[in-house]
């Protein structure tokens, strides 16, 4: 593992200057650090193998300390694909999973992503961060095309969002009985929609 100092400071940090760590037993790359918003602090480290990519972390509150983890392995984008964070340190590789703490302490793994082909294809989530999953999105070809939501505290969903193939919003479903199987919501009912049905937008699909 390569040792990185998250916190420290350099006066050479340059926003969007890409500084590399080399091993000093083997003069082998291990890592590359970067200062993407000029602060004077490091905020993103990628973990290198040589000249291949094997993840990125980002500090994206400043805290010092990374809530963001994306994990790389070679191969080439699909089409339709959006750049990511790792073109600036290894463009043979494609994203293959994400993990983001976003909970009040940005310690602990809340936001779960799994990519194909670099592609974002589902996530699983703890929204309100009590340890367990409460929202899985499904995407089909990097567009959302179904939210399932756990509003019991339960475990496992009893409400669906579906969206059009452009990304929008279509219909509400929910499971009336908790075996699984989804109906449409009656209009009017405590199973409409709620007021913001769209989801939070996350450029290229959650990636930075």
């Amino acid at each position: 593992m390569v040792a990185l100092c998250p916190a420290c400071r350099s006066s050479e940090t340059t926003k969007g200057k890409v500084t590399p760590i080399y091993s000093a037993k083997t003069g082998k790359l291990e890592a590359l650090t970067l200062d993407r918003n000029g602060d004077g602090r490091v905020d993103t480290w990628a973990l290198m193998d040589g000249t291949h990519l094997r993840s990125i972390q980002v500090d994206r509150h400043g805290t010092g300390k990374p809530d963001r983890w994306e994990h790389y392995a070679e191969g080439t984008p699909a089409a339709g694909s959006s750049p990511s964070a790792a073109a600036a340190f290894d463009r043979r590789t494609v994203i293959v999973r994400a993990e983001e703490a976003n909970g009040p302490d940005r310690t602990v793994v809340t936001r779960r992503e799994f990519y194909t082909d670099g592609i974002i294809s589902r996530v699983e989530e703890d929204t309100d961060f009590d340890g367990r999953v409460d929202t899985w999105e499904t995407y089909d070809h990097g567009v959302l095309a179904r939210m399932d939501l756990d509003s019991h505290g339960r475990g496992w969903p009893n409400r669906r969002l579906v969206y059009r193939t452009d990304g929008s919003f279509d219909h509400v479903e929910v499971d009336l009985k908790g075996d699984g199987h989804f109906v449409p919501a009656q209009p009017g009912s405590d199973t409409a929609p709620p007021a913001a049905v769209q989801p939070p937008k996350r450029p290229n699909g959650g990636r930075l």
